[in-house]
């Protein structure tokens, strides 16, 4: 028969307790057909006894409301009327059926062998992933609105409401349209389902609790030893990379995720919070996993000590205050003895042992060799040396590129390939650090990059090293300007940092300059001249961060913009 042609009347029973002897108090029945309730039948029972206290507390029904009601002799009978020929369903069907069959004995009454229906097995059949099977899970998984919770007619509603709903999905999973087919699939064994794997579960409970913000996130194994360690712009977001399509990792990055049992995560302000810290911690927790940034790598300055007699030109991996310029950091020591080889090339400078004496008129000020710049200056090679490492001498750089490509022209390839490599390096250290027009420890600015669409960073720079970090939300308002500025105050009036500067402050220095260039269509630099007043100085910045926002914010100018002021 189609289920649309059957009558289901869907039952409900309060009693006095969950014993075979105890006594039905309120019985209720709605007949659903054709996908709808058409019919209910609902009334109190006197059971000749008192309700249970436990009982009055849950459904509402005393004593007293049930003096004076019918018996179930008297009940019974049109309750089986009502019934007819209909398939009898409940919600736990066994509890039901064993209150109704023990009154029916009671009464001599013959027990109905009408087909039965439990939507409690339908229900854990078709929705094997609902974590609550009762009642009250099924009202608030389909949201039934229910009346009166723990009455007879108000339970027997909302059965009746979660039935069509199952009789729906029967339909849609299994294409279950027929009576028999349905009264067969409640029998059927449960199917088994394979315990969540830990992936699945840190994807349905961590996920969702990740914050979408900058920050630095650990994955740890079962024991909590400590697997990796990285930074991320979104935490949720880069987390979720990490743990969803996971075939397409590579082999190395598959083995991480399958031994993920733990996440950590500590939330930043900023990206640039997120990337120094993320260095620290792998360089002091040594995770597994990671292969970058294990330990300080050696980054070389050129220090030039005018101080000196005769003046030295050098290289060093530690900055001290000892009133040397510094310049820099090189990538490695590799190129630092390249670049002195270059500049003791190009300006025939002596050498003791490692260093280059930097004494004497300059070689390129003979003739037409040199440019006017430097033509007009002292002429000494210490002062064309210094003009040079400070971007402000280019003579050099063109005369590299003139013998290059003579070279090139006499096909001495080779020697056109030094002259390039030369070039390059020079350019590099030109124009890769932040501020490398200056000695490092000359280096004091005011940093505003936009490194987000709602975020702004501020980032105090003395002595070259980042002293302090702050986030403003784009765009600001006065208030938020205001608050920076007594920051930026505060920070500038502190003790200025002084060295030695090890590979600790270089490598936050290093970090600094490629999060500067990653950013580097969005960077404002407001640099303190020397013997500016810090009221002076933050004057500047007020306006500066205001011009900045107006033009970030014009909607037919460029996506943004970079100053150097």
């Amino acid at each position: 028969m189609h289920i649309d042609a059957v009558s289901f009347v869907v039952v409900d029973t309060e009693t006095t307790g969950a014993r075979a002897d105890d006594r039905i108090i309120e019985l209720a029945a709605v007949r659903v057909q054709g996908g709808r309730i058409v019919d209910r039948f609902a009334t109190l029972i006197n059971p000749g006894r008192s309700v249970p206290p436990f009982i009055t507390r849950l459904t509402g029904i005393t004593t007293a409301m049930l003096v004076g009601q019918p018996s179930a002799d008297e009940v019974l009978p049109d309750f089986l009327k009502f019934l007819g020929d209909g398939v009898l369903v409940a919600h736990n069907l066994a509890f039901d059926r064993k209150m109704l069959e023990a009154e029916l004995r009671r009464l001599g009454l013959p027990e109905p062998d009408n087909p039965t229906l439990c939507t409690l097995r339908l229900a854990r059949r078709l929705l094997p992933g609902l974590p609550a099977s009762g009642l009250d899970g099924l009202i608030r998984f389909y949201q039934i609105p229910v009346a009166r919770r723990h009455r007879a007619l108000g339970d027997a509603e909302a059965t009746a409401q979660v039935l069509l709903r199952l009789l729906e999905e029967a339909q849609r999973q299994y294409g279950i349209n027929t009576l028999e087919s349905l009264l067969a699939f409640q029998h059927r064994r449960y199917p088994r389902h394979k315990k969540a794997s830990p992936l699945e579960r840190l994807r349905e409970t961590l996920l969702p609790r990740l914050p979408e913000a900058p920050g630095v996130y650990l994955f740890r194994d079962e024991r909590g030893r400590l697997l990796y360690v990285g930074k991320a712009c979104n935490l949720q977001a880069r987390v979720r990379q990490h743990l969803t399509a996971v075939e397409a990792h590579t082999p190395r990055l598959r083995q991480l995720v399958k031994k993920i049992r733990q996440i950590e995560w500590y939330v930043t302000e900023t990206e640039l919070e997120a990337l120094l810290e993320e260095s620290r911690c792998i360089k002091q927790l040594q995770p597994q996993y990671n292969r970058r940034q294990r330990r300080y790598r050696t980054r070389p300055f050129v220090r030039l000590a005018l101080h000196e007699q005769p003046p030295v030109l050098s290289l060093t991996s530690v900055l001290l205050d000892d009133g040397a310029e510094y310049y820099g950091p090189l990538a490695g020591h590799r190129e630092g003895k390249y670049l002195l080889e270059t500049l003791q090339e190009i300006f025939r400078l002596p050498r003791r042992n490692a260093h280059l004496l930097l004494e004497g008129p300059c070689p390129l000020a003979d003739g037409d060799s040199c440019s006017e710049a430097c033509a007009e200056s002292t002429r000494s090679v210490v002062q064309c040396v210094r003009r040079l490492l400070r971007g402000q001498c280019k003579w050099p750089l063109l005369q590299l590129e003139a013998r290059m490509q003579e070279a090139a022209q006499r096909l001495a390839f080779e020697v056109a390939a030094r002259y390039r490599d030369q070039l390059r390096l020079l350019t590099r250290l030109l124009k890769g650090p932040l501020l490398a027009d200056m000695s490092v420890l000359e280096r004091e600015a005011f940093l505003l990059v936009r490194e987000s669409p709602e975020r702004l960073v501020c980032c105090i720079l003395r002595a070259g090293y980042p002293v302090a970090i702050r986030a403003l939300p784009f765009p600001p308002d006065r208030e938020a300007i205001e608050v920076l500025l007594t920051w930026v105050r505060q920070q500038l009036r502190a003790e200025r940092p002084s060295g030695p500067y090890y590979h600790a402050e270089t490598d936050a220095m290093q970090l600094l300059a490629c999060w500067v260039q990653r950013h580097r269509d969005r960077v404002w630099v407001w640099r303190r001249q020397p013997g500016e007043s810090v009221a002076r100085f933050c004057q500047r910045i007020g306006r500066g961060v205001h011009q900045s926002t107006h033009k970030w914010q014009k909607p037919d100018g460029p996506g943004a913009s970079a100053s150097n002021t």
